[in-house]
């Protein structure tokens, strides 16, 4: 990779850390979902800063090209986020239909205590 190219990633990376930062400052995004991705910009930044590590960590871990390491890298941290959000819609999932549930109890409760009070009245 060329001193540019180098450059250019840093600075993009650098770009999306402050945003990121932001939204998290401005309650745009919760801290426990953006970690993930300030690790992300953390690593693409040692990435572009020390291309020796990428291809010192692709020849440890035995892919033949940097730039495989890191498709490769990009594609466990798409599954990490992919695990994460599954897991938070599951638990939003459970917690809409528990609410729901509560809603239409409550709602049954109020209809009962309406017709009591209509009897009560007749």
């Amino acid at each position: 990779m060329n001193i540019r190219t180098q450059i250019l990633v840093v600075v993009l990376a650098v770009a999306a850390l402050f945003w990121i930062i932001r939204k998290i400052c401005r309650k745009g995004i919760e801290v426990k979902y953006s970690l993930l991705w300030i690790l992300l910009g953390i690593g693409v930044i040692i990435f572009a800063c020390f291309p020796q590590f990428t291809a010192w960590l692709a020849q440890l871990v035995g892919i033949g090209q940097p730039i495989n390491m890191v498709f490769f890298a990009g594609f466990c941290f798409a599954l990490v986020i992919i695990f994460s959000l599954s897991v938070s819609v599951s638990r939003l999932s459970n917690r809409v239909k528990r609410l729901t549930q509560e809603m239409a109890l409550m709602e049954k409760k109020i209809e009962d205590q309406k017709e009591n009070n209509w009897k009560n009245e007749a």
